[in-house]
């Protein structure tokens, strides 16, 4: 590990002190260099309770300040299980909040057709989504999200919040710190993005019958557990109960079938008496269910290649700045001690990166309709703001 406790290098802040105050002096420092309109912040869970004040921090800084709170964080290829990240932007940013992902009766079609701008986004070209992870709706957001913007551009973010800590306010917006809300943010820059995971079915499809929001009911009018239980039982070769669920399924998550593109994976968190399984992530009914298992080599050559996708994907005329991967919490507890494996094969040496570990990641590759995704790897690259060095 790096012997300094804070490393700045091309306007991104490293901190791996952590601790509010800490944040509150690199984002004055981010601020005060000439150039910047704009401050991503991704920001680690082991901060703790945020202090009096923090609100009307952020609300009287003088450029927009967005991003999150995870569980742990990524600075190239190291694990950061305390500190901060602090990027400044030199482009234009607009961002937006969009409030109560819990609330059934709001239509986010309309607010967001109403909230942003005609063009901003098409002129643009990328928005970061931070939603909080654990919100109920976040899967119908980001159904808006898509039906508002279609392909016009690159999407990419992630899930902030803790698996420890219910009602963590957990986003960084301009009105200070919240939870159950969306902050969107939309940089004049380009963008490259790449999804994958590794994971691969071992039993499906099988049709989801019954379910609503993240909750899966029946699958084949078969209660969930039944299904599940019995496939997982039969590769692993034990019998699943309540007291073995979570260590086991970590390496059993459900896929969602999509044409022509990877499995969007499910991560099951829970289960309930009457036999319906709990996800991270809306499962649709009607949606195409498979049970997936994953090999440690195999997820590492994932990370390799999102990296290899990203840049494959760079646009012309667009100059690199930054790289930022968004890994999924529960893919790091599968991979364990390998997850420095991961992050090596992930990191260029050509650039920073920075990211997080997410409660689920955001991404499309602008060809691609948007998901909100699990136990997956997302990497982007940023473009400098105009495409000049």
């Amino acid at each position: 590990m790096p012997s300094s406790k804070k490393q700045t290098a091309q306007g991104i802040i490293i901190d791996r002190h952590g601790g509010w105050d800490s944040l509150r002096a690199a984002i004055g420092e981010a601020i005060s260099t000439p150039g910047v309109k704009g401050i991503m912040v991704l920001a680690g869970e082991a901060n703790g309770p945020p202090p009096d004040g923090i609100d009307r921090f952020f609300q009287n800084c003088p450029v927009p300040v967005f991003g999150g709170v995870f569980p742990s964080l990524i600075a190239n290829d190291e694990h950061l299980k305390r500190g901060n990240i602090i990027i400044g932007l030199q482009a234009p940013v607009n961002a937006y909040v969009v409030p109560s992902l819990s609330d059934p009766a709001i239509d986010y079609d309309r607010f967001l057709s109403e909230s942003i701008p005609d063009g901003d986004f098409e002129n643009a070209k990328t928005m970061f989504v931070f939603v909080d992870g654990l919100a109920p709706r976040v899967g119908a957001l980001i159904c808006s999200l898509f039906n508002t913007f279609g392909l016009q551009g690159n999407f990419i973010g992630g899930g902030a919040g803790s698996l420890t800590t219910q009602g963590l306010r957990c986003l960084i917006t301009p009105q200070g710190l919240i939870r159950d809300a969306a902050v969107l943010a939309i940089p004049a820059v380009a963008s490259a993005v790449s999804v994958a995971h590794g994971w691969t079915s071992i039993a499906g499809p099988y049709e989801v019958t019954a379910s609503e929001n993240n909750t899966i009911f029946t699958l084949d009018w078969e209660p969930a557990l039944d299904v599940y239980r019995r496939v997982v039982g039969a590769h692993a070769g034990m019998t699943l109960s309540a007291d073995n669920f979570n260590a086991t399924a970590q390496s059993y998550p459900f896929g969602i079938a999509r044409i022509g593109a990877e499995f969007v994976v499910r991560d099951p968190v829970a289960l309930r008496p009457d036999g319906a399984m709990t996800c991270v992530g809306d499962v649709p009914r009607g949606s195409m269910l498979h049970i997936m298992h994953g090999k440690t080599e195999v997820l590492l050559a994932a990370a390799g290649s999102v990296r290899a996708g990203a840049e494959k994907e760079i646009p012309q005329g667009m100059v690199p700045h930054f790289d930022i991967f968004m890994d999924c919490v529960s893919r790091g507890f599968f991979l364990g001690n390998d997850i420095t494996r991961e992050l090596h094969i992930a990191y260029s040496s050509a650039r920073p990166m920075v990211g997080a570990f997410t409660l689920g990641e955001i991404a499309n590759s602008g060809r691609e309709h948007l998901e909100f995704h699990n136990k997956t790897s997302v990497m982007a690259i940023i473009g400098k703001a105009n495409g000049t060095a």
